[in-house]
């Protein structure tokens, strides 16, 4: 009977001893990947008018800054949706006089988050719908004519936590149904934060001097319901 136990439990150590080192040896395969680090692109380049372009779904980061001084061209060009950017504190400058500084024009579920994008000629950002972008400085974009505001995003979008200064036009411009959380939005030509209707919602925004330094709560904001908290040269908005 003593022999059986002994046994037994012995097999019950081997059987426990097993499922420890399988689930230490599985968990490389469960960890998230390490993202894909964002180059230059100079094969496509000139077909693509990008400086580096994101072409599949998948998680990026930039390893260098981005200095890009090609007229006409983007200085990241997302052709997939599903795309998460982390610019890792980063910076991404143009010295072109058009081209934006991440382009995901029609792109879906693009998050972008982490960085310093100044001196483009186009916007600093443009995604499409369910765009999820935050501590972005956007700074100094938009100076072409007919840019756009700095920061873009369609439809169920989240801008939060950026600052947007010295556009030549808007500062954040969103779709329907997106909220604006937390951003200072700062001395842009045009309007600080426009919505495309009353549906989206504005909470904790810091906004001054915008469309051609207006004072009080002009020009500030268009669209869009105050969620509170916000500011615009001083009064509350």
């Amino acid at each position: 009977m003593k022999h059986h136990r002994e046994f037994f439990l012995s097999r019950s150590a081997i059987v426990f001893a097993s499922i420890a080192v399988a689930i230490f040896t599985s968990a490389p395969i469960l960890a998230q990947q390490k993202p894909i680090v964002i180059e230059p692109n100079a094969i496509g380049a000139a077909a693509t008018k990008a400086i580096s372009v994101i072409s599949k779904p998948g998680s990026y980061s930039l390893s260098r800054n981005i200095v890009n001084g090609r007229a006409g061209f983007d200085s990241v060009l997302v052709t997939a949706s599903d795309v998460t950017i982390d610019l890792m504190g980063l910076s991404i400058i143009s010295t072109s006089t058009t081209g934006a500084g991440i382009n995901a024009t029609g792109q879906s579920n693009v998050v972008i988050r982490d960085g310093i994008i100044t001196g483009c000629g186009g916007p600093a950002i443009i995604a499409g719908n369910n765009a999820n972008i935050s501590g972005i400085t956007a700074s100094a974009n938009s100076s072409a004519a007919g840019a756009g505001a700095s920061i873009q995003a369609g439809n169920g979008s989240q801008i939060v936590s950026n600052t947007v200064t010295g556009s030549g036009a808007g500062g954040i411009s969103c779709g329907v149904g997106c909220f604006v959380r937390n951003n200072v939005v700062q001395l842009n030509t045009g309007v600080g934060i426009s919505f495309d209707d009353d549906t989206g919602g504005y909470l904790s925004n810091l906004l001054q001097n915008n469309d051609g330094n207006s004072a009080g709560t002009t020009g500030q904001v268009s669209g869009g319901a105050s969620l509170g908290q916000n500011l615009c040269n001083g009064v509350t908005c």
